[in-house]
Formats: structure tokens, C-alpha cells, sequence
């Protein structure tokens, strides 16, 4: 190599270290920014009201963040300013950043705290590994092959999201931690996208960023972390490592006192709300019913065939009613459901 030609690289070496310098104090700038504002929002009770009340606005600042995110990917004279630049990029994080208070603004601060340390670790760390790694393991030449995994992982996470969803026993056989199987191929999906950006910020492989975008490679790396950031808040929520058992907003969503996790029962045709709701009281509060004779026209005929035990069921009246319609249709009428049988029914 002559003098001209190690002048040139070593030129191109400083310029890339520049830009990599640029992008990763932006990223750095947007976490904490990020950070502060969640951390508002979390020890602020009106704040969090607002939010916790008012969710729409969080999809709308969400919506326009993508809208402007994608203008910004698209049209590469917005990118040649600095100064524009940065003013976009900025505008596109706190949208971002406002989009999240919905969640923000039911999790405790412990536990905001505790995965978004975890979320930053694990983010240096893939940026690292994907600057440090060989020539002979250029990701960024071998893109086709990460989509591939990314395929690969998508469908492990699709299916088994739809099991979550629709079969409740899922819950039951692992014990509440099927989100699990859900959480992990998407965050190693991007992860290895992770070191694939690195990769084009460090430079000296087959693809990289060009020296001007350095405002978009930071938005890239801090979208990264989002997505690998919002799967934590499930565990935020339902889990609760770090939250206080008297924390209100987590007993809203989530009583580990009072309330537990039953599977819904399709098959149940009743009209009664909490019979087919995933969550339900860990025993059926039954108001007993006052036997009103006058009100529902309930002949002597009627009380001595049921007997006492019948009336002072609280599900007398639909059983008569019932056993009403198969004695005109020439039916044998089925025996009475008592209130234990009744309990005993909506258990799992």
C-alpha cells in the first residue's frame, strides 16, 4: 500500500469513527430523554391519570411517529441538512416517547427502571458483538440468510401468539408463562438486527451507512431498543417483580390478592358477564334471591313439588322457568341445580 493510498484509509477509518461517535451519542441522548420523560409519568399520579385515561393519544402520536419515521427513511434530501436533520429525528423520539405513556403510565417505576437497564445491557452488548465480529462474518453481506432466521422466528411467534389467544389451557399447562415463547423469537430477531446495524455504523463491510446519516442510524438503533423494550412490559404488569402488593394502578389490572386466572368457558350460554371473562373471583359472590310468590304468580302446587330446598336456591326461578317449558312440550323435567352445583360449574 503507498503513502496515497494509507492516507485515504486512514482518513476513511477517522471518518467512520467520527460517524459511529455521532450515532451512538444520539442514541444515547434519546434514552435518556426517554428515560427522564417515562420516569415523569410514573411518579406523577395526574399525569399518569391523564394518560392512563386518555390512551387515544398515545395511538395518535404513535401513528404519526411511524408516518414521519417513514418519510424520513424515504426521502433521503431530509437526511442532507444537520440541522433538519436533527429537529425531525427529535420530533420522531418524542413521539415515540409519548406513545408509550399509555403502558408508562400503569407500571410501577422499579420495574420501569429494572427492564429498561436490562434493555440498554443487552442492546451495548449485540453492539459490540456485531462490531467486533470477523470479516468472514459479515452480516451485512449474508442479509438474506438473517431474514431467513427473522422469517423463521416470526412464525414461532405468530403461532404460538395465536395459541395465547384462543387456547386458553395454554395458560394452565405452563403455569402463566406462555407470553414466553412469544417474547424470545422476536427479541433475538432483533437482536440479530442489532448486529447487523452495528455492523453498517462501524463500516469496513460489504453495506454501510453513508457518513450523513447519522441521525438515522440512531433512530434505527433506538427503534430497535423500543421494540425489544415494549415486550418487557407484560411482565411489567402481570408479573410484578419489584411492585408493591398495595400499588394501585397494578391491582386494576392484575389483583394477586383477590382475583386469579381462570381459562374462559365458551360453552357456559348464561347472560352473567363474569362467567366468561378471563378473570375472575377466586369464589362466586351469589346474592340470595327473596322469594317474592305474588310477584312471579308461584301457585302452593309449585311449592310442594320443589320443597323448600328449591325456593331458597337463588337460581329458583330459572329452573321453574324451565322446567316450566318442558312440561308443555311433554318433557320429564331435569332435577334442580342447587347453588353448590352452581359454584362447582363455574370453577375450572
Amino acid at each position: 500500500m503507498n503513502t496515497n493510498s494509507r492516507r485515504i484509509y486512514f482518513a476513511y477509518k477517522k471518518a467512520r469513527r467520527k460517524f459511529s461517535l455521532k450515532v451512538y451519542i444520539l442514541l444515547a441522548i434519546w434514552l435518556i430523554i426517554a428515560l427522564i420523560q417515562w420516569l415523569v409519568v410514573c411518579l406523577i399520579q395526574d399525569i399518569r391519570d391523564v394518560f392512563r385515561k386518555h390512551y387515544y393519544v398515545c395511538i395518535v402520536t404513535f401513528i404519526l411517529s411511524i408516518l414521519l419515521f417513514s418519510l424520513f427513511l424515504f426521502y433521503e434530501r431530509l437526511r442532507y441538512n444537520g440541522a433538519v436533520a436533527l429537529v425531525i429525528s427529535f420530533i420522531i423520539v418524542e413521539l415515540q416517547i409519548i406513545s408509550l405513556f399509555t403502558l408508562v403510565s400503569r407500571t410501577h417505576y422499579a420495574e420501569l427502571l429494572l427492564y429498561f437497564v436490562i434493555c440498554v445491557v443487552l442492546l451495548s452488548l449485540f453492539l459490540i458483538i456485531g462490531s467486533c465480529l470477523p470479516r468472514k462474518m459479515d452480516l451485512t453481506l449474508h442479509i438474506a440468510l438473517l431474514f431467513i432466521f427473522a422469517f423463521l422466528f416470526l412464525l414461532v411467534a405468530v403461532f404460538f401468539l395465536m395459541l395465547q389467544l384462543l387456547v386458553s389451557e395454554v395458560w394452565r399447562d405452563i403455569n402463566n408463562y406462555s407470553y414466553i415463547l412469544i417474547q424470545i423469537p422476536i427479541s433475538i430477531t432483533m437482536l440479530l438486527f442489532v448486529m447487523y446495524h452495528a455492523q453498517t455504523i462501524s463500516g469496513g463491510r460489504f453495506a454501510e451507512m453513508r457518513l450523513h446519516d447519522y441521525c438515522l442510524g440512531s433512530l434505527i438503533l433506538f427503534h430497535d431498543f423500543l421494540i425489544i423494550y415494549w415486550l418487557t412490559f407484560y411482565w411489567q404488569l402481570v408479573s410484578g417483580v419489584l411492585t408493591p402488593k398495595d400499588w394501585t394502578p397494578l391491582t386494576t389490572l392484575w389483583d394477586r390478592n383477590d382475583r386469579k386466572q381462570l381459562p374462559v368457558d365458551y360453552s357456559d350460554d348464561s347472560d352473567d358477564i363474569l362467567s366468561n371473562t378471563v378473570y375472575r373471583d377466586k369464589e362466586p359472590k351469589i346474592t340470595p334471591v327473596t322469594l317474592d310468590e305474588s310477584r312471579f304468580g308461584i301457585t302452593q302446587d309449585f311449592n310442594d313439588d320443589k320443597g323448600t330446598e328449591s325456593l331458597n336456591d337463588p337460581n329458583w326461578k330459572v329452573n321453574w322457568l324451565a322446567q316450566e317449558r318442558r312440561y308443555k312440550h311433554g318433557k320429564r323435567p331435569k332435577k334442580a341445580i342447587t347453588t353448590k352445583e352452581h359454584q362447582q360449574r363455574l370453577r375450572p
